[in-house]
């Protein structure tokens, strides 16, 4: 699959579990239950940062800082969001073929050494995302209220029509 593909369905899910978290009214973002993280918007205050980390990596910074984003509201973590996918378009679309099999090496939060390609790392930072999209819907789903449709398929079936 090509990285664009992947990217696009990334920021598509991304914004459309948003859009359907808005829609539900503000006060359920930051309502509590358990989960990896206390709230809807710890969750993708976490996601939004970790896509942040991946980005820095996949430039070639092997220990980058971790960088906490303003995301007090929906409307707020969405551009958030936007913003920072714009720029992670730029560069990535910036890369060869031969970029994307090159090796990085970074350190992980724990400080543990890694060496992997960079197409492998883009794969993890948009798995990584997709597995925390599911915690929300279980947030919704405590809350009494229901998911959306945000696999794949629904992204291509949406986009190719």
């Amino acid at each position: 699959m090509k990285w664009q593909t992947m990217f696009h369905y990334h920021q598509w899910a991304t914004q459309k579990l948003l859009d359907h978290v808005g829609s539900q009214g503000e006060a359920i973002y930051h309502r509590e239950a358990k989960n990896s993280f206390p709230t809807i918007s710890k969750t993708f205050s976490h996601i939004l940062s970790v896509d942040y980390l991946w980005f820095k990596r996949l430039q070639g910074i092997e220990k980058p800082e971790w960088k906490e984003f303003h995301v007090s509201t929906v409307a707020l973590t969405k551009q958030a969001f936007s913003d920072l996918h714009q720029e992670m378009d730029v560069f990535l679309s910036s890369l060869s073929e031969e970029d994307w099999k090159a090796t990085i090496n970074f350190t992980n939060i724990k400080g543990d050494p890694f060496s992997n390609i960079r197409e492998d790392m883009f794969f993890t930072f948009v798995n990584h995302s997709s597995y925390h999209r599911g915690q929300v819907t279980s947030f919704l789903r405590q809350f009494g209220l229901s998911g959306i449709p945000i696999d794949f398929i629904y992204f291509a079936k949406e986009t190719q029509s």
